[in-house]
């Protein structure tokens, strides 16, 4: 996907720049990375999504309605009918969250793949994914700067590797519950959901919102990629079976589930080339 520009972001959202950044008063005397992110950047979300302004470095807070969740400080305003998210993270933050990602183990197996939470949150994650595409509203070199302090390959490789435990996790169990159709269908499921996300990351995604892997998916699909574009057309016709006719006969379920299993092998096997 290609960017969006500044320019192109505020058309997008029908606000004027100065409006959006004087709700937090902030100027170019601000000594911080000051940059949108969010789905609108990555072209997933609606005119109805919310705006996610981060500034990160320096400042504080000046609206009145504010939260704080894990390292960082959120203000929340309203323009017009749209909520805008300012979220502040500090230096600090930042030097404990790239030394978290340097010292993650990469290795197959490893003991950091077991849980994302054990190692990284899951807001830590989205935020250097939000860091990795966002793009700045003043200050441009300043993002760059903060860009430049995270590896997002090693980020990728790691979530791969936390996904591919998962798929590992999911085959297992389905071997095991051939007999029990109601389980057997939800595992399924999450066995395709696990797989769309390893491939997702071992093409270089750092993106870990659940509701957006068939948007991550498509986006592949339509950058050429024939591999993706092969699994989505299998996802889809996998993800909604008749699931009432699978529990009544066996030997169907059976079929599906093979299936399921047989196309994230596929898969699996892409990913380990």
């Amino acid at each position: 996907m290609t960017q969006p520009s500044r320019d192109e972001l505020m058309n997008l959202l029908g606000v004027d720049l100065g409006h959006l950044l004087a709700l937090e008063s902030l100027t170019p005397a601000i000594e911080a990375a000051v940059f949108l992110s969010g789905s609108l950047v990555e072209g997933m979300g609606n005119a109805f999504s919310d705006i996610d302004v981060f500034v990160v470095g320096g400042g504080e807070p000046t609206g009145t309605s504010l939260h704080k969740a894990g390292d960082a400080l959120f203000s929340v305003h309203m323009l017009g009918k749209r909520r805008v998210d300012f979220e502040y993270w500090s230096e600090a933050s930042v030097e404990v969250l790239a030394a978290k990602l340097a010292a993650l183990d990469l290795k197959e197996g490893g003991r950091d793949n077991v849980m994302m939470e054990r190692r990284m949150t899951e807001d830590e994650i989205v935020f250097l994914h939000r860091v990795r595409t966002g793009v700045a509203l003043m200050h441009d070199g300043r993002l760059d700067r903060l860009r430049s302090r995270f590896d997002f390959r090693r980020l990728s490789r790691w979530l791969l590797e936390v996904k591919i435990r998962e798929v590992d996790d999911a085959l297992e169990d389905l071997y095991g519950m051939m007999e029990q159709p109601d389980v057997a269908l939800m595992r399924a499921r999450e066995l395709l959901n696990s797989t769309c996300d390893a491939f997702c990351h071992y093409r270089g995604s750092t993106n870990i919102r659940r509701k957006w892997r068939t948007r991550i998916l498509g986006q592949l699909v339509a950058s050429g990629d024939e591999e993706a574009r092969k699994f989505e057309q299998r996802f889809w016709e996998l993800q909604f079976p008749d699931g009432a006719r699978l529990r009544q006969r066996p030997e169907d379920l059976k079929a599906y589930l093979e299936t399921c299993i047989r196309l994230c092998n596929q898969l699996t096997d892409v990913i380990e080339e």
